[in-house]
């Protein structure tokens, strides 16, 4: 079985920030994963780009991304166009969760761009939030014995999740946003060998249901509209705002930035905020470049100190 790669730096966000800090820490020989949605951030969007310095006669956001890339990409950094699911960044060896599976690393730079704490919800998300909705099954697992419950996504950290469902819910139900499940092999063989699992693919989540608790979703499968009774719905679909994303281990403003000190740190040793993301910075170019290479520094030296 090969052994599982520990980055010494994940940075999330394939923006200015995020790939100032890819640029540093590649260069300075630290293995780094930059995990992105590709074609998506404020960079990407912008047409026209006038004061970002050495290029006179000004350059278009693409193409400055696409520039920026190769040069991460030149000092050895990788790439994951993947959904952003969480963290558990606690322990020295921490992990960053995505729908393209679970990547550990010794540092996490968050460059995710601009904060939102009214991000998009589906319609029962946020009403049934703690009352039968969540996003994370071994955290709230030991609730649903002996009930029915769903998981709504892609990817191997779904699969690991449903699994570990077996040992409490009576029933498990599987819906997969895309015809292919994307997990590992054994993940999926394990879940097909359970008489308690039921895998649905091809699944969009229209609408969550219910009374005081969750009672019911309504799904469109294959160009037809169903609803299936569930006690519980699990979700792996990158709809969590700030607050639920970093609440836990970071300080945020009111509209969902991450605060820091000049060093750039979150509350748990090796993680830094970097970008738009971060409370009070100005929404440019160049600052986003200034707060990559503050973070990257800092992880470098971290890692020196090691």
């Amino acid at each position: 079985m090969r052994e599982e790669k520990i980055y010494d730096v994940i940075i999330v966000g394939g923006g200015p920030a995020g790939l100032t800090a890819a640029i540093y820490t590649g260069r300075s020989k630290l293995s780094t994963l930059v995990i992105e949605k590709e074609g998506m951030g404020s960079l990407y969007m912008a047409h026209q780009i006038d004061n970002y310095p050495g290029f006179p006669e000004g350059i278009s956001g693409p193409e400055l991304n696409k520039l920026m890339k190769k040069h991460a990409m030149r000092f050895g950094a990788e790439f994951k166009d993947a959904v952003l699911f969480g963290f558990d960044p606690y322990e020295e060896i921490k992990t960053v969760k995505t729908d393209k599976g679970n990547f550990k690393c010794k540092n996490i730079i968050v460059a995710t761009g601009t904060g939102k704490n009214f991000g998009k919800k589906l319609k029962g998300e946020k009403e049934f939030l703690g009352m039968g909705v969540s996003y994370c099954a071994t955290c709230d697992g030991a609730f649903t014995k002996n009930r029915t419950v769903s998981l709504v996504g892609q990817g191997e950290e779904l699969a690991q999740e449903a699994l570990f469902l077996t040992k409490f819910s009576k029933k498990i139900q599987v819906f997969v946003t895309s015809q292919e499940f994307n997990c590992s092999e054994q993940s999926l063989e394990a879940l097909k060998n359970s008489d308690k699992v039921e895998i649905i693919t091809g699944a969009k989540l229209l609408e969550i249901r219910g009374s005081d608790f969750v009672e019911e979703l309504s799904l469109e499968i294959d160009n037809e509209i169903k609803t299936y009774p569930t006690d519980f719905v699990f979700l792996y679909l990158g709809t969590k705002n700030n607050g639920e994303m970093y609440g836990e281990f970071a300080n945020l403003d009111a509209q969902g930035n991450i605060v820091t000190g000049t060093d750039l740190k979150l509350n748990v040793d090796g993680m830094y905020a970097a970008g738009d993301i971060r409370s009070g910075v100005l929404k440019q170019v160049g600052t986003a470049v200034g707060d990559g290479t503050i973070a990257a520094l800092e992880v470098i030296k971290r890692n020196l100190r090691k």
